[in-house]
């Protein structure tokens, strides 16, 4: 009996001490876009999902200012800042032509931010394909991946885009 609980204790304490070697945190930087064609609205709408930490550190190293999303004291043009950088960085294609998009806003969401985008008049007969292009968060972090779902008629489609391969197409 005792020596099996010899033979407990270091293991055990080898297990402590190997947790404290290995307490660097490493956290994942990723965002999760839908993209979904509602039929009654005839509208491209789409939901991406964003941890308001990244955002506030893009929007401070690109923009210089101070954006303090989700507080009190949250900038009252953060909205314009976001959409810009968005309009830069998140491409949507229909039939391969460029289509803009409309900046609908956000919401907060615990850590997570939820921006909402739509593009109107989509009328499905027209939909042969639709390309999406993400480069969001890249310029911070390199290792971002931005995780896209496209759900158009009956058509469905996941993708992981990562800065080398930011670009996922479904065709219909």
């Amino acid at each position: 009996m005792h020596i099996k609980k010899l033979f407990r204790t270091p293991l055990l304490l080898l297990f402590i001490v190997s947790l404290f070697g290995f307490n660097s945190f490493h956290k994942f930087y990723v965002s999760v876009t839908d993209v979904n064609y509602a039929e009654e609205d005839q509208a491209i709408q789409m939901i991406s999902r964003y941890f308001i930490d990244d955002i506030e550190k893009l929007l401070k190293e690109r923009y210089g200012i101070e954006p303090k999303l989700m507080s009190d004291n949250e900038l009252k043009n953060a909205d314009n800042y976001i959409e810009k950088y968005l309009h830069d960085k998140f491409v949507i294609r229909i039939n391969g032509k460029k289509t803009d998009w409309n900046y609908i806003g956000k919401e907060y969401d615990v850590d997570v931010m939820k921006v909402y985008l739509e593009i109107p008049d989509v009328h499905p007969e027209g939909l042969k394909y639709i390309s999406v292009e993400s480069k969001v968060l890249y310029d911070i972090y390199p290792e971002q991946q931005n995780v896209v779902h496209i759900s158009i008629k009956k058509h469905k489609k996941s993708f992981m885009l990562v800065k080398e391969n930011d670009k996922a197409m479904l065709k219909l």
